[in-house]
């Protein structure tokens, strides 16, 4: 068994395709399917079923491909290592992070990374919760910002910063310039979420102090519209569509500053409203394997970011 064969199998896999991994794999068609052919062969496993035009994973290759999928991530964490030895990071590092932290961290954090460690490859991904979880535990992501509470077997958390929620609101909303906004209040209006699966969308409706007022049933939730991105929703808000809850990181774009008047004159539109003290709030974290070893490259993100923590966080 080759580490190329592994490699071969795991890009058919993602790729669904023997043509397309071979060319993401830089080698002939019929030199990857022989090299998968051979690896078959030799475990006397069925790993890909060819129906016509169609690749189809077997229940025995999805056990095949994780083990070769954690084989590779601990092979590839070999050059890390010998190169943490001296001091050194390069190689590539696999950063992912939730939806609602991903936009409002990375434009900033992957210069800093790139200028501190030059020969360090970043890659990043964006996805729920439970998807960077599934991730993380088969070395396709190294290491994941996430929100608090990740328990999880086999993972560790480093605690980042804390950020405050900020409720969002249209110019002229009967809120605008008040400072004592309650949970409970946000019931009363027409809120706009992120969809099903994000965690910030729990996290926002927990701060609702009766949050049966947001019913949930076979035709939806009451009093609630459903977004797939902070950006679309933001936008919803300054048409005067309804109101949205926002992390204190998503204040500073091309709309507004995290200033309470947002003075520029794009965002004229928006207008923030506070909640009273203590304000709801998520803390963020560092999640990765416990059997991670690449200590270098978690404090290297660690420090970076708590040095550069957007306005309003606090570092923990």
């Amino acid at each position: 068994m080759k580490i190329t064969q592994l490699k071969y199998a795991l890009m058919v896999a993602q790729e669904k395709n023997f043509s397309r991994a071979a060319d993401m794999c830089n080698v002939s068609q019929p030199s990857l399917s022989v090299a998968i052919k051979n690896l078959e062969e030799e475990l006397d496993v069925t790993i890909f079923e060819r129906i016509k035009n169609e690749i189809k994973i077997t229940d025995d290759g999805q056990k095949i491909l994780f083990q070769a999928s954690k084989a590779i991530s601990e092979i590839e964490q070999i050059k890390e290592v010998a190169n943490s030895v001296h001091g050194e990071l390069s190689g590539t590092l696999n950063l992912g992070a939730i939806y609602s932290i991903g936009p409002y961290i990375f434009p900033n954090l992957i210069p800093q990374i790139h200028n501190l460690a030059p020969n360090l490859t970043l890659l990043i991904e964006e996805n729920f919760t439970s998807t960077l979880l599934e991730f993380l535990a088969h070395g396709k992501v190294d290491i994941a910002l996430v929100a608090l509470p990740f328990d999880q077997p086999g993972m560790t958390t480093i605690p980042l910063y804390k950020e405050p929620f900020v409720a969002t609101i249209p110019k002229g909303h009967p809120w605008e310039g008040r400072d004592d906004i309650a949970g409970d209040e946000l019931a009363s209006e027409k809120l706009l979420l992120l969809g099903k699966g994000h965690c910030f969308r729990e996290q926002v409706l927990e701060i609702c102090e009766f949050p049966h007022e947001f019913d949930d049933n076979s035709n939806g939730v009451h009093n609630i519209i459903e977004g797939n991105s902070l950006e679309t929703i933001r936008h919803m808000v300054a048409v005067g569509t309804g109101i949205t809850v926002l992390p204190t990181s998503a204040l500073e774009n091309f709309l507004c500053t995290a200033e309470r008047s947002c003075p520029r004159a794009s965002s004229q539109t928006l207008r923030y409203a506070f909640f009273k003290d203590p304000a709801p709030s998520r803390t963020i974290a560092l999640a990765f394997r416990t059997s991670y070893p690449n200590t270098q490259s978690i404090n290297l993100l660690k420090n970076t970011i708590q040095k550069n923590l957007p306005n309003g966080c606090l570092q923990i």
